[in-house]
């Protein structure tokens, strides 16, 4: 009830902000006095070479359109969501921004993002891979973004200690049963006291963690977790798939006993750090962490490798989808919004092979959802990457449930947790979680 009034409210705000602009739009957008429109555009990125690119990319723009001046605020992952619907209740709010999949899902979900179905050509949209046009694509089949810098995750795997336990360390697993065996190989007691010290497999469990990697268990068994049906979210966590995810992850800690419990205060460091330790010898991690790896442990130089994630019992499932840029609903000038993102997309870049957006993704470590962009990174990225190249078509997408994502950080993280440590069973975690999601959609 509380989400309805929110969004309620929200809506009456929006519309406040479309009608006190209303007459500066008309001068500005329309050209009718020759004044310069002023585009504000939030947006978290900091790598410096990604802002160095963004930089050029907004002087060359304006340079070429001398009635469009682009007015930056600059944020962060962590202070943006609030930033934006602050702006968004008082009505001022942004008219371009980036959002990650829980802004999107919660600005999609109370109509604050503009619709661009009509703007964004079908071969741009064409070019990109299906996550990436499953996260920009609402549950009526419009189209509310653009994707940008987006990343995968994948399987490193220790080969020194799969040689030691008598596994090939060229062959890692590729279905969850192998998957299983090479665990309960790799899981030692090395010096003897009684005490496993090496364990099989380890993921992040920490904070948000929780919840992301619980969704990719759940949908190896091809679980819908949340659904759009009938015009409404529906609920789908207490389906038998969700269940049988759910214990698969539990399993690896409570019956196998090849992750340690100490999973739980993982997050993607701390994972990496008892991996280069050699207190996991295979986890799940974002494609980033290969340039960690090789930091923290250069004495382990051609002692590891990445590979494609194992597939589920069910199905292969991997984790690997785009942050977005959105035009706002409210703006009055979606229009010059438009031609900077049309620009952005289109116009090539000082990389070879790269448009501008690329060369943007690139320069922060992740990549574009796009043809082209596989196409670059599989003859300029290492040996270590390409994995996570190839399970680019397979990727998934977590729920694009506005519900989900207060679900997870009120109870879904905590309860993931309790679950993993076996305070609390399957059946009661799996079941609270339902009754709150189904709670929140008014089910």
């Amino acid at each position: 009830m509380k989400k309805k009034v929110l969004s309620m409210l929200l809506c009456v705000a929006m519309l406040a902000g479309i009608s006190g602009c209303a007459s500066q739009s008309e001068k500005t957008e329309e050209g009718t006095t020759g004044e310069t429109v002023e585009l504000q555009f939030l947006h978290t990125a900091w790598v410096p070479a990604q802002l160095e690119i963004l930089e050029q990319a907004i002087a060359d723009f304006q340079e070429q359109n001398p009635d469009i001046k682009i007015v930056e605020t600059r944020s962060s992952w962590t202070d943006a969501p609030g930033q934006i619907m602050t702006s968004i209740v008082s009505g001022e709010a942004p008219d371009l921004i980036m959002c990650n999949t829980s802004m999107l899902a919660e600005y999609r979900g109370i109509g604050a993002l503009a619709d661009l179905t009509d703007l964004v050509p079908s071969e741009l949209i064409d070019s990109f891979l299906p996550s990436a046009k499953a996260m920009i694509t609402t549950e009526d089949g419009k189209v509310d973004g653009l994707p940008q810098e987006g990343c995968n995750w994948a399987l490193f795997y220790r080969k020194d200690l799969f040689e030691k336990a008598g596994l090939d360390p060229e062959k890692p697993p590729k279905t969850w049963d192998e998957f299983l065996e090479c665990a309960k190989a790799l899981t030692k007691d090395t010096d003897g006291d009684g005490k496993i010290d090496q364990y099989g497999y380890g993921w992040p469990v920490q904070a948000e963690n929780a919840s992301d990697y619980w969704v990719n268990f759940m949908q190896m068994c091809g679980a819908d977790i949340s659904v759009y049906e009938d015009g409404a979210w529906s609920s789908k966590l207490s389906d038998d798939a969700a269940k049988e995810g759910t214990q698969l992850m539990v399993d690896l800690v409570q019956k196998y006993e090849v992750s340690p419990k100490s999973v739980v205060d993982y997050d993607w460091e701390a994972v990496t750090n008892a991996f280069v330790a050699g207190e996991v010898a295979m986890m799940h991690n974002g494609a980033w962490v290969t340039g960690s790896v090789a930091e923290k442990g250069p004495d382990l130089d051609g002692k590891w490798g990445t590979a494609v994630l194992f597939d589920g019992p069910v199905q292969a499932a991997y984790r690997g989808y785009p942050n977005t840029f959105n035009i706002l609903e409210a703006s009055e000038k979606k229009d010059a919004a438009w031609k900077f993102l049309e620009y952005f997309y289109n116009t090539p870049s000082d990389v070879e092979g790269l448009t501008i957006a690329g060369a943007f993704c690139n320069a922060a470590g992740g990549m574009l959802y796009s043809e082209e962009f596989i196409e670059y990174a599989r003859e300029n990225y290492n040996d270590l990457l390409q994995p996570f190249l190839d399970e680019v078509d397979g990727c998934m997408i977590p729920p694009l449930d506005p519900q989900w994502q207060s679900l997870t950080s009120m109870y879904g993280n905590s309860t993931v947790q309790q679950m993993i440590q076996g305070s609390v069973s399957v059946e009661e975690g799996l079941g609270t979680l339902d009754e709150k999601l189904k709670e929140m959609h008014g089910e």
